[in-house]
Order: structure tokens, then C-alpha cells, then sequence
């Protein structure tokens, strides 16, 4: 047995120089000629002590194969504690700056040295921090198992209390091991036949891709001062939206429901509830306060505003009245030079079927998943996967949220454990099958030799990066960005 740092650290007798990686017999000359301890005492100690796994040698202590399970113990090195005890002083220490603390002896901006930060922060939150800074260390260590893993590792003993810095440090993690995958069809997932239905052309698709086009060369007509706005028209407003309060106004809405010389569409159900009908009957100058009903949308624009009830001041700028061009070669000729009515009709019918044909790809790409997982069995879902997509989907829509007009407050009220745990199970179904997809996926590509080219990748990369940064989302995470890139 090997005398490890655990010894040091309960006994504390002599330093971790003196003793890591002596042989037990040595030792215990050692302790007795010089401490005085006991020999039988010092055997009885040893022996209790588990051999330690030196830093890039974790130890897998079992695995549990029903619950495709294992738990290993890890040492991480002197270089990886100390940088990551280093970069959480910096991180609390910035904190200190944010919130502005004044501590008695050091000046405005100055570094506070560990034991400062203990009292501020606690010791075990800023060694705490640690293990999430250490993750991807942690991860790679587990990987030198040679066990096949899936997921997040999950870190269930840090022993955070006998954490230092510059000093390797042992801990014990839980990882989730690949699950078993079988095929019930003779031939696994080769010759997987289904059967979709196209859709027919759209004809009222067709028919609204025509009016969009002709709204977009609409002609908008000054009218009289007296002249008073109707149905057809376009209003030229000011807008702002207030919540609607027992009292009558509450706070300003988002910028998402204000603007300046906004187009309004005079025609019902084109905008909230409510607000087409209060400007019909306005005159150029005109200032009204409509009652309005935003749309129920649980997802996508206007989502953070769903079904609320609220006031718009609206400011009425000009009235004018919108005169629609014919369907005819006029038209076709003031879109592009040399174009002709049939040119634009193919142009429009060729968008439709685009439309169509890829309506029709999802329905087959759909069926061919659904198809796979019912001869597909697993003996377990891995619970990480389904976590972290879970946390990604849930991540994504308070982004959506805030871009639609939330304030930073009603985006607070939502990230709850109640929500989340709320949205998670409302979301489970949707979320295995996406994870049972990849899962599939990769075992096939692993048994067919399939290898996803790296600037392929890396393209996807960085276009997740630039919407994250389009988004102030903060950096992805670029390890489980390319499993799901994969």
C-alpha cells in the first residue's frame, strides 16, 4: 500500500513531501524511530487507506451495468488546481468590483488575497467554484478510462473542504456509459421503406405569395386633412403600449410594442385585437388610447406578450390610401426590365413547389426517424443527454423571450426550478426522441464508417458562435454544440 494524501490530510503529522509514495515498511521505521507512533498503529491506519489514482491514471471503482453507470476516482494535478483556484479568485474578485465592495486596508480595484474572499464569499464557495472551472479537465481524465461515456460527467464527491491549490487533488465522479443499442429488424437499419404524401399544389399559398407581391408595389395616395381613415387604408402612426392596470395605464410595454411612422394595415386581423378597429374613423392629427388584446403565441415573435391585455397611445401621422396594381405584364415589367407576366408567374409557381418539396422532405426525413426508433430498442436513455438538451431548448426560449421585448425582471421570474422542471416535463417526449435520434445516428455511423468532415464542423461553429454573439447569449459550448453538429 501507498501512504496517500488522505493520511496527511486526517493525521496530519508531517508534510506531503515527506511522504507521498513511500512504501508502507519504510514508513512505519520512519514514524516510529522519529513520531514516536505506534507500529501496529501505523499497519492498522495503512491498511485502511485505499491506494490513490495518480494524476492521468483515474481508477474506475464499478460499474453498474443495468443503470449504465460507473463510477470513477480522479486525481487532478498540482498545475490544474492551481489554475483553476487562481481563475476563481479573479472571478470573485471581479464580483467584488461589481457590487462594489470596500474592504478596510486595500484601495478601490485591488486584488483581495484568498482569505478575503473567504470571509466575503465563504471558502467553500470560492473553492467550490473549482469544480466547474475544472470541468474540462475532469471530463478528459474520465475519457483516459477507455470506458465508452455519454454525457456531462457528474462530479458527486469534490471534497471541496480538503481542496489547495498547487496540490493534486482526488475526487469521485459518475459518468454514463454508452447505452446498449439493438436493432429488432433482420437487417438492423438497412432497406427502411416508408410512404409519404406529397401535398398538392397550394393554390392559396400561390395566391399569397401574388398579394404579397402586389402589397409590395402597392401605391400610397396622399389624402385630404378632413379625410377619415377606413378599412383598405394605411395609417401612419406613433405608437406606445402601456400594461393595462385596474387603474387603467401601467408600465411602458417593450420596445417591441412601440415606433415612429409605423405602416398600420387598416384591414381586421392584421394586428392586436383591437387596434385596426380604433384608428378606422382617425383623421391625420388625430391621438387615440385603444384597448387591445395581444394574440395567444406560446412560442416564436411576440411570445413574452401572449394573450396580455394593454393600452396604445396611438398618434395618428397621415392616412393614405393604398391602391393595389393589377396581376398583369405592367407589373411584371416594373419588378425587373424584360420580364413578362409568364416569366413572373413560373417565378412564383417555382417558389410554391419549393416550398412544397421541402414540406415534403420533412414529412419523409420524420418518417424515416419514427421508423428507426420503433426497431430500435435501448436498455437506457442516458439521463445527461436528456438533461442537457432539456437545458439548451429551455435556455433558447428565455433568448427568444428577452428578443421579443421581455425586461431582464419578467426573463428572471421565469428561470425557476418550478418552470424548468415544469417545461422539462412538458418537453421529455419531443426531447428522448431527439436524443434516441443522435444516439442512433452515431452507432450507425460508427458501424458504416461515416466520418463528419472537420470544416464542415467547423463552419457550423461558427455560425452557432455568431448567433450566440447576435443574441448576447455568451459563448456556446463548443463540446456539446459539436456532439449535436455531429
Amino acid at each position: 500500500n501507498i501512504l496517500s494524501e488522505s493520511f496527511i490530510l486526517k493525521y496530519n503529522k508531517i508534510s506531503t513531501n515527506c511522504l507521498i509514495n513511500y512504501k508502507t515498511n519504510y514508513l512505519s521505521n520512519y514514524l516510529s524511530n522519529y513520531l514516536s507512533i505506534n507500529r501496529q498503529s501505523i499497519y492498522a491506519i495503512v491498511s485502511d487507506i485505499e491506494t490513490l489514482p495518480s494524476p492521468g491514471s483515474p481508477k474506475v471503482l464499478n460499474i453498474d451495468p443495468e443503470g449504465n453507470k460507473a463510477k470513477i476516482q480522479l486525481t487532478l494535478s498540482s498545475e490544474m488546481t492551481q489554475k483553476a483556484f487562481t481563475q476563481s479568485c479573479d472571478l470573485y474578485n471581479e464580483e467584488v468590483q461589481k457590487k462594489n465592495y470596500k474592504v478596510p486596508g486595500f484601495r478601490k480595484g485591488a486584488k483581495l488575497p484568498p482569505a478575503y474572499l473567504y470571509q466575503i464569499f465563504s471558502e467553500e464557495s470560492v473553492k467550490g467554484l473549482c469544480s466547474t472551472l475544472l470541468m474540462k479537465e475532469i471530463q478528459e481524465e474520465c475519457d483516459k478510462t477507455g470506458l465508452n461515456l455519454v454525457g456531462r460527467v457528474n462530479i458527486t464527491d469534490f471534497n471541496t473542504f480538503n481542496y489547495q491549490p498547487g496540490v493534486s487533488h482526488t475526487i469521485e465522479v459518475e459518468v454514463e456509459l454508452w447505452p446498449e443499442i439493438t436493432y429488432l429488424n433482420e437487417n438492423k437499419y438497412k432497406g427502411l421503406v416508408v410512404t409519404v404524401e406529397q401535398d398538392d399544389f397550394d393554390v392559396e399559398k400561390y395566391e399569397k405569395v401574388k398579394t404579397s407581391i402586389k402589397e409590395r408595389y402597392k401605391i400610397l395616395s396622399t389624402t385630404e386633412p378632413d379625410y377619415q381613415a377606413q378599412l383598405g387604408d394605411v395609417a401612419i402612426v406613433t405608437m406606445k403600449g402601456y400594461e393595462k392596470t385596474s387603474s387603467g395605464r401601467g408600465a411602458e410595454l417593450p420596445a417591441v410594442a412601440k415606433g415612429d411612422n409605423v405602416e398600420v394595415l387598416l384591414e381586421t386581423g392584421k394586428f392586436m385585437g383591437g387596434l385596426v378597429e380604433g384608428i378606422v374613423g382617425a383623421k391625420a392629427g388625430d391621438v387615440r388610447e385603444i384597448d387591445i388584446t395581444f394574440p395567444n403565441k406560446p412560442t416564436g415573435a411576440g411570445a413574452a406578450l401572449s394573450g396580455k391585455q394593454a393600452i396604445f397611445e396611438i398618434v395618428v401621422n397621415e392616412v393614405k390610401k393604398r391602391i393595389l396594381p393589377e396581376w398583369n405584364e405592367q407589373l411584371a415589367a416594373s419588378i425587373r426590365d424584360g420580364m413578362t407576366l409568364e416569366d413572373l408567374e413560373n417565378e412564383v409557381r417555382t417558389a410554391v413547389n419549393t416550398d412544397r418539396a421541402k414540406s415534403a422532405e420533412a414529412k419523409r426525413n420524420d418518417a424515416l426517424a419514427n421508423a428507426l426508433l420503433d426497431i430500435t430498442s435501448f436498455n437506457k436513455v442516458p439521463e445527461s443527454l436528456v438533461d442537457e438538451n432539456t437545458k439548451t431548448r429551455f435556455q433558447n426560449m428565455l433568448i427568444d423571450f428577452k428578443e421579443q421585448g421581455s425586461t431582464e425582471d419578467q426573463v428572471k421570474e421565469m428561470m425557476t426550478p418550478a418552470n424548468y422542471n415544469r417545461y422539462k416535463e412538458i418537453s421529455r417526449p419531443n426531447v428522448e426522441k431527439v436524443v434516441k435520434l443522435g444516439l442512433i445516428f452515431r452507432d450507425i455511423a460508427t458501424k458504416e464508417s461515416i466520418i463528419v468532415n472537420e470544416d464542415e464542423i467547423k463552419q457550423q461553429l461558427d455560425i452557432l458562435t455568431s448567433q450566440a454573439k447576435q443574441k448576447n447569449a455568451g459563448t456556446i459550448d463548443e463540446e456539446a454544440a459539436r456532439y449535436e453538429i455531429e
